[in-house]
């Protein structure tokens, strides 16, 4: 069975499965280790090889490595570029870079968009989950909610990735949680709190803008309208209806078809939820999944 290992290296996160390089089917994962940050001063390929040293040994052979994420960011393992939309598998294909110090392995490129007024945005590793999305869903053209720290909105057409917008959604809550007022009398980890997320949605649609609709929490917080416990779930609810709003006024399309969205499980429920109370329809594709079929899509293309 021939064998190929897919990494998912990002900032703080780390995941590798061990596929089948026919059937695409899973052999073997690594759901967790050290992302980019918990690596300073330390050796990628060491800590590579280290991991990865069960799925490389003699008796098995030596599967080939494709690595997709911040892993090629200038703070990772080695740069890989970060080429201009549009941009397919055969795009990517054509710029990995080899892992230097780890045979057989190879780092992705990312992709970058430039507007005619200057503005650039930039992505590692959404491209390859918009790319396995398509395989999955059988389709060419589509537009993905890719929802994260960096949340993406993404278009495709003809099998190419040829728009993206980043929203900063993910990070401001963890900031505002974390460093501001509004943080102060919630409860870190409660759970997902349905009722004060449409509260926090529903505040985001009417006038007034996202720096006015977060202090909200606060006024509500103060007045028994909101419990310790949902002062997360609120924001989360002002902060993605927010994005929703950017990314649609940016996709007028956006309601002739069903929204791809990829994403972890932990963010399924708030943005779907968001998206139906818009709306919208949503066929949800596990970014996991996306992410193993994106970059076996990019294997075929290398040759590996």
């Amino acid at each position: 069975m021939t064998r190929v290992i897919i990494i998912d290296w990002g900032t703080s996160s780390f995941r590798a499965w061990l596929v089948a390089r026919d059937t695409g089917a899973v052999l073997d994962t690594l759901p967790s280790g050290k992302g980019l940050r918990a690596m300073a001063g330390q050796s990628f390929p060491a800590y590579a090889r280290d991991r990865l040293a069960p799925w490389r040994n003699e008796a098995e052979g030596t599967p080939p490595v494709l690595m997709a994420g911040m892993v090629g960011a200038p703070s990772g393992w080695r740069k890989a570029a970060q080429p201009p939309l549009p941009v397919g598998t055969r795009d990517l294909a054509a710029q990995v870079v080899p892992a230097e110090g780890l045979a057989k392995a190879w780092i992705l490129p990312g992709a970058h968009v430039r507007g005619a007024d200057g503005h650039v945005d930039v992505m590692r590793g959404e491209e390859v989950q918009v790319l396995g999305a398509l395989a999955l869903l059988g389709r060419s053209d589509g537009l993905f909610c890719l929802p994260g720290t960096h949340s993406k909105w993404a278009r495709a057409e003809g099998g190419r990735l040829v728009d993206f917008a980043t929203f900063l959604t993910g990070e401001m809550r963890a900031v505002l949680l974390g460093h501001s007022i509004l943080g102060e009398p919630a409860t870190a980890d409660a759970p997902f709190d349905p009722a004060a997320f449409d509260q926090g949605l529903a505040q985001a649609a009417t006038p007034g803008g996202p720096l006015h609709h977060v202090f909200s929490s606060r006024g509500r917080f103060l007045y028994g309208a909101l419990a310790p416990e949902g002062v997360a779930s609120f924001l989360s609810g002002v902060l993605i209806g927010a994005e929703l709003d950017g990314a649609l006024a940016r996709a007028p399309d956006a309601r002739t078809a069903p929204i791809a969205l990829v994403g972890g499980a932990s963010l399924q429920a708030p943005y779907e939820r968001a998206l139906t109370a818009r709306g919208l329809r949503v066929e949800v594709i596990p970014a996991d999944q996306a992410t193993r079929a994106g970059v076996l899509a990019v294997a075929t293309d290398l040759g590996v």
